[in-house]
Formats: structure tokens, C-alpha cells, sequence
């Protein structure tokens, strides 16, 4: 069979799918599945994981969500509920409602979070837990929430998630437009001590105040620049898997840049 019509301009080497270092998650805030399909069409090579944003599956009828779901998996990508909507299930007090209703759908990750004062690391811990008993696989997210403290550092946080089953930490978004020393070297104590492989860094969104396209732009190549192409990156805009793998090949605006 002939090859690639661009054989030989081919960039930097990554790994083929299923991949265990330099996976990208997209964000679905409850795309139509033509856009979806087009999406996976051109970008399911490049996608390894879609988060169905906050409580969309419930917006979904059955039978939508349950083709969403089936279709990402079709495609190779692993779909997963975005993890606050677990928490409101929780506030509600009807989270042992959630993970059979995450099977019934046909998830088979879930995303733990503590974005809401009304939960705790406790009660995420049980969670995360409570996935891995009913063959779930689980994203623990760590990090520094909107308007709230935390009296557990980030790299104990992210280590109990991981002692408690996690199999990737999410490091929460506003993690990464913190000027603060103290937050940087906390993230990089994460890193340090979990590993690169087991750390999800989350692109911060127009749901945060102060941030643009070019912000996101400008902070995706610094992950890549930082920690090299196979790092793992979260909440990519699905219009820009493409775009941003061809910055982790070198085949975007740093084309041609000298490798170090």
C-alpha cells in the first residue's frame, strides 16, 4: 500500500494510539453528532480522551448520549462525564445515583473534582474509590478552585487520589494562569512526584475571566515547550485538535525550530 503523499515531512515522531503519554482530551459542550463525527473524521488520531462538559449528559436524550458515547469509542477517543456534575449530584445527595447511571450511558472513565465548598478530599477519595470498584477507570482532579482554600497542599492532594485509584491527575485550570511562584513550584512538586505520564495539565477556558484564544494558544506551547511534545493536555476546543498537533510535531508555528 503507498504511503502518505507527505511521506518524508513527516515532524517529530509521537507515539500511535492507545497511547500512555502525550494524550489529548477534548472538551464537548454538547456538540450535534455531525460535529462531532466531523471532528473524530479528521482528529480521532490526534484525540485520546472527550469530556462531555459539567452536567450535559443529562441534557442529552438517551438515545444522543448514548451514540455520543458509542461514537467515541468507535473512533478510539474515551468519552468520560465532566466531573462537577458528579459534585451536584453529591450536593443533592444522590451521588450513589451517578456511577450506575455513568455504566447505563456506557462512560467507562469518570472525573472526580472538588470544585464546590460541599465537598471534600474525603468524599473525593470515596469517589474515586467507589469508581475503581465498579471497573471504572478514574481522573482525579487537584488544583486550587475559584474563590476557595484548601488546607491540603496540591502534591498531597494529587498523591491520596492516586493512592485511592486515579489513574491520571487533572490539574485544575486555574492552576496554570497563576503568576504565583508558590503555585508554580507546587505544580512542579506534582509532577515531580507522580510522574509526567500521570499528569493531565487542563487548558484554561472563556469560562475563566481574563482569558482569550491567544491565551490558550500562547499556554499550550508552553507545555509543549516546557515539558516536551508527549506531555498530556486537557479541555483542547475540539476545532483545535489539528491545530495543536501540529504543534506537538513541529509542524505549526514552530516549524523549523531548532530541537534542544
Amino acid at each position: 500500500m503507498p504511503g502518505h503523499i507527505f511521506d518524508g515531512l513527516d515532524g517529530r515522531s509521537r507515539s500511535n494510539k492507545p497511547r500512555t503519554t502525550g494524550q489529548t482530551m477534548v472538551v464537548d459542550w454538547g456538540m450535534g453528532p455531525h460535529a462531532q463525527l466531523d471532528m473524530l473524521v479528521t482528529g480521532a488520531e490526534y484525540a485520546d480522551f472527550a469530556k462531555v462538559a459539567v452536567g450535559i449528559s443529562r441534557l442529552l436524550s438517551n438515545d444522543v448520549l448514548v451514540d455520543k458515547v458509542r461514537t467515541y469509542k468507535n473512533y478510539g477517543v474515551e468519552p468520560f462525564p465532566g466531573g462537577q456534575y458528579l459534585e451536584y449530584a453529591e450536593v443533592e445527595g444522590k451521588a450513589d445515583h451517578y456511577i450506575p447511571a455513568v455504566r447505563d450511558a456506557g462512560y467507562s472513565w469518570i472525573e472526580v473534582s472538588d470544585n464546590l465548598g460541599a465537598v471534600s478530599l474525603e468524599w473525593k477519595l470515596k469517589m474515586i474509590s467507589e469508581g475503581r470498584r465498579n471497573e471504572l477507570k478514574v481522573f482525579g482532579e487537584v488544583g486550587k478552585k475559584e474563590g476557595l482554600g484548601s488546607s491540603v497542599s496540591m502534591v498531597d492532594d494529587a498523591a491520596a487520589c492516586l493512592d485511592a485509584g486515579s489513574d491520571i491527575i487533572l490539574l485544575e485550570a486555574a492552576e496554570l494562569i497563576d503568576d504565583d511562584a508558590d503555585t508554580a513550584a507546587a505544580v512542579e512538586a506534582v509532577v515531580e512526584k507522580i510522574g509526567l505520564n500521570r499528569v493531565m495539565f487542563e487548558l484554561p477556558g472563556p469560562w475563566i475571566e481574563g482569558v482569550s484564544t491567544a491565551l490558550i494558544h500562547h499556554m499550550r506551547r508552553q507545555l509543549v515547550d516546557r515539558y516536551g511534545p508527549d506531555v498530556n493536555v486537557g479541555n483542547v476546543d475540539p476545532n483545535e485538535v489539528i491545530s495543536f498537533e501540529a504543534y506537538r510535531q513541529g509542524l505549526g508555528v514552530n516549524a523549523g525550530k531548532a530541537e534542544d
